[in-house]
């Protein structure tokens, strides 16, 4: 029997992917979770996120455990802001770890989604509906907010998510050759970027340019609207633009 979490990180941010993580935990290796202190990961420091993190990769060497990692930049990000939203976005990405997930389905086990969603069962249904086979047999559906709070399985899939997203935005500083920050909107040194991003004739490819503080930023500094972004590579089933990894 396992328990599939599934948690995010990097929704709100105007730099960088999108990350959305699963993890399946066969339910006799949960009492772990407790022992190695694996939870939400805003509740962990920097530093025993990452010895979270590590703990969590031995347990998928020795034990067996499974992940899927499926990472949005910020291009199909921008190209789902104006074919559809948000929301149906992420659906769409935790589907798509959910169903590289390499494990049994067919004895009973536990499905928790960490809702993005101001509603929960909606986003749940949305979910599943693109899992496939679902509903699979015995298995109990819970898709609530918070869920990474609550459930210690959800807490490893938002520390995955978010380790692996810090590890992408320090790559993108190597190969930009200055400091980012989070991405966050509110964080200063993301707003310093900008000047940076948004030096050329075009923003950045790292800025998700739907997003109102690059708009913003760009409209003040260079007294024009932000161009529009070039989406003719982008296949519009966007789940065959989704870079998929295994940190």
């Amino acid at each position: 029997m396992y328990h599939i979490g599934v948690d995010e990180a990097g929704r709100g941010p105007m730099i960088g992917p999108l990350v959305v993580a699963a993890i399946a935990i066969p339910k006799n290796d949960l009492e772990l979770l407790k022992e190695n202190n694996i939870t939400d990961s805003k509740k962990l420091s920097p530093k025993k996120r990452e010895l979270a993190f590590e703990q969590i990769e031995s347990f998928i060497d020795k034990k067996g455990w499974i992940k899927h990692i499926t990472i949005c930049n910020p291009i199909n990000i921008d190209f789902a802001m104006e074919s559809s939203n948000l929301n149906l976005l992420e659906t769409e990405l935790f589907a798509n770890s959910i169903n590289n997930l390499n494990i049994d389905f067919s004895s009973k086990g536990k499905l928790i989604l960490d809702a993005c969603d101001v509603n929960q069962e909606r986003f749940g249904n949305r979910v599943t509906n693109l899992v496939n086979k679902w509903p699979w047999k015995s298995w109990e559906l819970i898709s609530i907010h918070g869920a990474d709070k609550t459930h210690r399985t959800v807490g490893a899939a938002s520390i995955i998510a978010k380790v692996t997203r810090d590890k992408l935005i320090k790559e993108i500083e190597a190969n930009l050759g200055i400091k980012i920050g989070s991405g966050y909107p509110s964080d200063p040194t993301s707003k310093k970027a900008l000047y940076e991003l948004c030096n050329g004739d075009l923003p950045n490819d790292c800025l998700r340019w739907n997003w109102a503080s690059i708009r913003n930023h760009w409209e003040k500094e260079k007294g024009t609207k932000i161009p529009k972004r070039d989406f003719s590579n982008i296949d519009p089933k966007l789940s065959s633009q989704y870079r998929l990894s295994d940190y």
